[in-house]
């Protein structure tokens, strides 16, 4: 009789630890971009940044879902919390994205994959 194969999880070696920088690609508003560390192959922390056209990070305080000068800025405070949380939780930047947020969402994906783009070469 034939031995049962195990199947290994080919995760293992998948990215060097280390911290890692993503950026996603700029547009009117600015850009986004990522710090991915990773720990014993893994997504353990991940910051999200927002950035003015000056490539300064924005004052969060400001974007917390609030009405301003006849603008609704989006809540990016606690957007860029849930999306890098999700992120770290499934281990993939494959996460949908914020309705109201999804340049800025769609940007913090592309700049984690960036990131992890680095850490597996």
């Amino acid at each position: 009789t034939e031995e049962p194969v195990e199947e290994e999880q080919v995760t293992e070696g998948k990215y060097k630890d280390g911290t890692y920088e993503g950026k996603g690609d700029p547009w009117e508003y600015g850009s986004e971009d990522a710090t991915v560390v990773i720990k014993d192959n893994k997504m353990e922390e991940i910051t999200l940044r927002r950035l003015d056209n000056e490539g300064n990070e924005v004052n969060y305080d400001d974007w917390t879902g609030q009405e301003k000068d006849g603008k609704t800025y989006p809540n990016l405070k606690q957007y860029r919390i849930d999306i890098a949380n999700e992120m770290i939780e499934k281990q993939t930047y494959e996460v949908d994205s914020i309705s109201g947020a999804t340049v800025s969402s769609d940007n913090w994906k592309l700049a984690v994959k960036r990131a992890l783009e680095q850490a597996s070469e």
